[in-house]
């Protein structure tokens, strides 16, 4: 099977976290509630990987590590060392830019607890991989996390 380097905002490869998503959906359907997709510059040398998106930060927002503490503390530091301009405001219309750095996240959708199982993260792996192939100019890849890290 092929993958694209986003999942369909519609994904319906893993039972449980589309379980979920519909739950957090009907308790908030004002969040983004959907496979989070990848944020950054498609030209980017490097690439960030995270373990899923947070029920409260990025299921909410949309946008990878925005909305939680993770988000505070990696948007400063990559706005520290030039790798992000603008404002980061916690929320995905900030105006906040990726500079030759992508993020995403190992799973893309939020798991229950904050804890895919192993089937879910290698379910999601197709994505990432194309993810991956379709950064012509990718570098370095940092993961956050063992899940990250395996993926």
């Amino acid at each position: 099977m092929s993958f694209p380097a986003e999942a369909p905002l519609d994904c319906p490869l893993c039972p449980r976290l589309v379980a979920y998503r519909r739950d957090n959906d009907a308790a908030h359907p004002d969040w983004f509630n959907a496979p989070v997709p990848s944020f950054g510059d498609e030209r980017a040398r490097l690439l960030i990987v995270g373990l899923a998106p947070g029920v409260q930060g990025a299921n909410r927002t949309g946008r990878p590590f925005t909305g939680d503490f993770a988000g505070d503390l990696l948007y400063g530091t990559l706005m520290e060392f030039g790798f992000a301009k603008g404002t980061y405001g916690a929320r995905s219309d900030d105006g906040l830019q990726l500079v030759d750095a992508m993020i995403t996240n190992a799973v893309r959708c939020v798991p229950p607890q904050n804890k895919p199982t192993p089937a879910e993260a290698k379910t999601c792996l197709g994505f990432l991989e194309a993810r991956i192939a379709a950064l012509t100019n990718l570098k370095a890849i940092l993961a956050l996390g063992r899940i990250a890290h395996d993926a």
